[in-house]
């Protein structure tokens, strides 16, 4: 069943994270520009090895405290924080923090890596409650990796970015890899939140899990092998109980690869009524080679639509997908699907179990089944 325990997540949230290709994406170098990334509020800038703060990342000593000191030292000055390429060990359960108005910069060696633990609920780095937020390059590594270091079995709430209620925030050229829940997840009411040029990785729940929140681009961006914990999906739009999702664009990404889903998109049926998903987009993206090996035992598409509303499907290549190509189920209306190019999924290829959507235009060919 997929995450409808609410009081379970809420318990999560808490006490941890919460909420739930295009291969060659790499983290921003230094010294490169994203289009995506809003200038620094102050040339302030501070580096996280220098005195007073002392981080040695060797990838053996503990850095959770020095890193925190200085987003401490400059959180709300609209100045930056600069990790040096190295291995920097973060206590996950603790997490980084950032603040408001702060840029984080990561120099393209850098990896923030989860200390491994036995808690099904951390995070690497946490955006919670702040606003006008940067972080940029580098890596967040979790402890599912291969072989994994995670010494417990329960939970599924192990998060390398974690953006629960903030607002104004920008992940450019992001690796989340090997995290014990999500790459990246988005709720709590989130709003004005940009992925650009990221990369999930490995991850055992989702590569993106976006539970509550408004206005969401994610663009040019990869979500890869996902795979280990239901739903699977290289990106999941699905709210709990209490909770909507609205105004997500996601264009210019690939699916690659995801033991679930590429995409899933739905409310699911127990909070019918209690959670809304309306007026997202998915144009331009690709998604290949998903659904092999999940754990439902009712297969996975390439994207699927169920329990929503007012969505734009258009110009995305869907091939290759173990399962259907797109698939509408469950009250998935409004949906307009249009240009898509449909091919040699094991499945249906445009399957739409609801009838009275727009679909026209889409090239369907080569599938196991029909439609």
């Amino acid at each position: 069943m997929r995450r409808t325990l609410a009081l379970l997540l809420a318990a999560a949230l808490l006490a941890g994270c919460g909420g739930g290709g295009a291969g060659g994406i790499q983290a921003d170098a230094p010294g490169t520009t994203l289009a995506c990334v809003p200038a620094p509020g102050s040339a302030t800038t501070v580096s996280v090895k220098e005195a007073p703060f002392g981080a040695l990342g060797n990838g053996v000593s503990d850095d959770t405290a020095a890193i925190q000191a200085a987003v401490d030292a400059i959180a709300g000055t609209g100045g930056t924080v600069t990790v040096p390429a190295g291995t920097y060990l973060v206590n996950a359960q603790a997490s980084i923090r950032l603040g408001s108005s702060m840029t984080l910069q990561l120099a393209e060696g850098a990896v923030l890596k989860a200390i491994p633990t036995s808690a099904g609920s951390y995070c690497v780095v946490k955006v919670y409650g702040v606003s006008q937020v940067v972080i940029r390059g580098g890596t967040l590594q979790g402890d599912y990796g291969t072989p994994a270091t995670h010494t417990g079995s329960s939970g599924e709430w192990g998060m390398g970015l974690s953006v629960q209620g903030s607002s104004q925030v920008t992940v450019a050229g992001v690796l989340a890899r090997d995290c014990w829940g999500d790459g990246f997840n988005v709720g709590a009411g989130a709003s004005g939140v940009t992925l650009c040029s990221v990369r999930a990785e490995h991850n055992r729940r989702n590569g993106l899990a976006i539970t509550d929140a408004d206005t969401v681009v994610v663009r040019d961006s990869a979500f890869v092998g996902t795979g280990g914990t239901l739903p699977e999906a290289g990106l999941d739009i699905e709210p709990n109980a209490g909770e909507s999702v609205s105004r997500v664009t996601i264009t210019g990404c690939s699916f690659t690869g995801n033991l679930g889903d590429g995409i899933a998109d739905g409310v699911p049926l127990a909070h019918t009524g209690s959670a809304f998903i309306t007026q997202v987009t998915l144009a331009g993206n690709r998604i290949t080679g998903n659904g092999a090996s999940t754990l439902d035992s009712a297969g996975r598409s390439g994207i699927e639509l169920s329990n929503a509303s007012g969505h734009q499907i258009t110009g995305n290549t869907v091939s290759g997908n173990t399962g259907n190509g797109i698939l509408l189920r469950d009250a998935a209306t409004g949906m307009t699907v249009t240009g898509n190019r449909v091919q040699n999924n094991s499945g249906h290829g445009l399957w739409d179990l609801v009838g009275g959507n727009v679909i026209s235009g889409n090239t369907v060919t080569g599938n196991g089944l029909s439609p």
